[in-house]
Order: structure tokens, then sequence, then C-alpha cells
């Protein structure tokens, strides 16, 4: 999921950080990337001089899973965000020990906790979330960024309860890992080509290749594994080129299976096949060199397109 709130809890402006994300079954389905479809704030349907309860008053149950996760919910059984708390903290064990990051943040990083936000239903969640965190809610919840670079900003998570479950957590605190230990600054520092509201972000980047790719694609490869049977599925359609899925982006070369399924694809080939240059990619990701970081994803070319393909048939066999 995408975007940085621009409020918060204290009225603290931000931008937006990753891809607005709607989940099926018990993970993904119907997803939203940050593209259009993100763009429309949706209002609470409650009368306009209606004085909403404070995020406080409405999330009222608070638990810290460990000093950089706490899970505020409405109605959350105690069974939930203990498995919530142990899912997260295991994704954030196995996430230091594949990139190495010894638990060093990039540098200016601030955010040094998560909060996930859960309402009790879809309903709830349109109510008070445009209220309570200045976003839209026609989506299925959102990874809220904040200035990593501000003392006492706060990273948060807010979605809702569904179907008994609790939408697409890992991925989203997969984005908030690769935001703290991967990728430099805020959402608008990265390269996008996402520049509606909320986020507003001042400066295009219009030109390719963005790291859309990256971001979406590590957040589904970290919270599936090597099973992901949707994303296997499509993969027999070789349907793009390796050297053109970096081109992905939000509103532009987009759409939900290009940005997540194939953004899984893209990552785990690079992960099991070029560790190297993904290891050269995070050194300039880590220090916000986007020059850097397109120059050297443009040097690749098609040089590993052949081989993609061959993988892809391999995978789908």
């Amino acid at each position: 999921m995408k975007n940085t709130n621009k409020t918060l809890l204290t009225a603290l402006s931000a931008s937006f950080a990753l891809v607005a994300y709607l989940i099926a079954d018990s993970a993904i389905a119907n997803e939203t990337s940050a593209s259009t479809q993100v763009k429309v704030t949706t209002q609470s349907k409650v009368a306009v001089n209606e004085q909403l309860p404070s995020v406080e008053q409405v999330l009222q149950q608070v638990h810290h899973c460990n000093k950089s996760i706490t899970i505020r919910s409405q109605a959350l059984s105690p069974d939930k965000v203990i498995t919530a708390c142990n899912e997260l903290i295991a994704q954030e064990d196995r996430f230091h020990q594949v990139f190495n990051t010894r638990n060093k943040p990039v540098h200016g990083d601030n955010n040094t906790s998560l909060r996930a936000n859960f309402y009790s239903s879809n309903a709830e969640y349109v109510k008070y979330a445009t209220e309570h965190f200045n976003m839209p809610t026609n989506n299925g919840g959102m990874y809220l960024e904040g200035y990593p670079e501000r003392p006492g900003n706060h990273a948060e998570f807010v979605a809702y309860k569904r179907n008994g479950g609790l939408w697409n957590l890992s991925h989203e605190y997969i984005h908030y890992l690769d935001g703290r230990f991967n990728r430099y600054g805020d959402y608008c520092n990265g390269l996008h080509d996402d520049h509606a509201g909320p986020e507003f972000c001042p400066t295009p980047n219009l030109s390719y290749p963005h790291g859309v790719w990256w971001s979406e694609g590590v957040a589904e490869y970290m919270a599936w594994g090597n099973n992901n049977p949707k994303a296997i599925t499509i993969a027999s359609k070789k349907k793009y080129p390796l050297s053109e899925l970096f081109n992905t982006s939000y509103n532009n070369n987009n759409g939900s299976d290009r940005v997540y399924r194939w953004g899984y694809l893209a990552v785990r080939f690079m992960m099991e096949n070029h560790r190297d240059k993904v290891e050269k990619s995070l050194v300039l990701s880590r220090q916000g060199d986007w020059v850097g970081y397109q120059a050297l994803m443009r040097s690749w070319s098609t040089s590993m397109d052949q081989q993609w393909f061959t993988w892809l048939e391999n995978l789908a066999e």
C-alpha cells in the first residue's frame, strides 16, 4: 500500500509512503495500486458538521508487540492480536536476515516504530479513517510513512478487519521495514509518477526506471516467499520482459497484476539469480542516489531478459 499521511494523529503534514493495496482471499484480491484508483478521497459517511470521536476514543485497544510494533484496534480479540504480533515479529526477523541490515536504518530515518490501526469493519473504516488520518478510504488500507527525517514522526498502517482477519498485514509491514532499512527518505523522495493528493509530491519523476517494481515486489516476495500461486500462474504468460518491469510505476505502466504479481516475480528472480546486482542497487537506494540507481538499472538493459523468460518457464511447470 502506498502513501503518507498529511496529518497523522497530530495534524503533522506528511507524504504517503507506498501504495494503496486491496487484498483478496486471505491476502490479495481486488488490489488497488497507487494508480488513479486511489486518488479520490472518500468522504466519511457522516454529516459534515458532526463531531466524530477521536482516534483514541475509537481505537481503544492498544497492545505493544515489542518496541517497534504497536497494534491499536477497535474490536480485535486477544488471540487475533497475539497472532498478528507473532506474524509481524517473525517478518521483522526474516527481513533483517535476508538483507543483512544489522538493524541499522538508513541515514536520518526516525521511524523507530510502526503503529497498526484496525477498525472493526469497512463501514467503520469509511466512517472514521479520513477524519483520523486524512486519507482516502476507497481501498483496503494504507501505509502512512510520514516524514521519517523528523524526530517524533510515527509510521502508521490503517486498515480494518475483514472476514475475521487483518488485511495484508505482512505486506504492509515489509513496506515499513523496506522504507526504514533499504530506501532513503520519504515517499516523495523516491522514483515514481504519483503526484496527486494526498501526498502532492512537488517534483515529478517522469523518466524510467522507477522504484515501484522493487517496493511492491519485495513486499510481496517477503510476505509470500516461494508460495505465491497467483503470481506463479501468470508466469507462464511471459507477458513482460524483465527490462520492461523495471519501468513499472503507479499512474502509468501499472495495473494490479503488473504492480504486485509481476513485481513479485521480478524481485524473486533477481534475489535468486542476481543477488549481486540487488546489493549494488540497495547501496544506492539506501543513500537516496536515485540518479545512480537509474543509471545502474539502465546499464542492465535487456541483458537478463532471456534468462528471465527461461526462469519463468521453469517456474510455471
